[in-house]
């Protein structure tokens, strides 16, 4: 049996405070997301600078990464920028990235057109 792959995906990728990332994750779920991915990292914007007892501070970010049909895009990204308040200066960041092809998720029926891969490679 030949793999499944999702054809035309969006990667939504928003970038919160750090301990922010689960927020997210519930927001795009609402909206019909499946799941996401946190990832960590640290900030180094103008919104990220800071001194405590003289040491620089670079606040810890979560990043998340949530693959959605490319359909319900935007429904989601607004989701999440109206849960994480993103009007307001220094609360995020949210974009999106066209992705081609998918495999390896367990809920890939879910993510809209799906091919075998001996399919695309007819």
């Amino acid at each position: 049996m030949s793999k499944l792959v999702a054809l035309h995906l969006k990667m939504i990728v928003t970038i919160v405070d750090g301990g922010s990332g689960q927020d997210v994750v519930d927001f795009s779920k609402e909206a019909g997301a499946v799941g996401g991915t946190i990832l960590h990292g640290r900030g180094s914007g103008v919104h990220d600078s800071g001194k405590f007892f003289g040491l620089d501070i670079q606040p810890e970010k979560d990043i998340v990464l949530t693959l959605v049909p490319a359909d319900i895009e935007l429904d989601i990204m607004e989701a999440i920028g109206k849960g994480i308040r993103i009007d307001k200066p220094g609360n995020g960041v949210c974009f999106s990235i066209d992705i081609d092809k998918a495999m390896g998720m367990t809920s890939i029926k879910s993510f809209g057109e799906t091919k075998t891969m001996n399919e695309l490679n007819n």
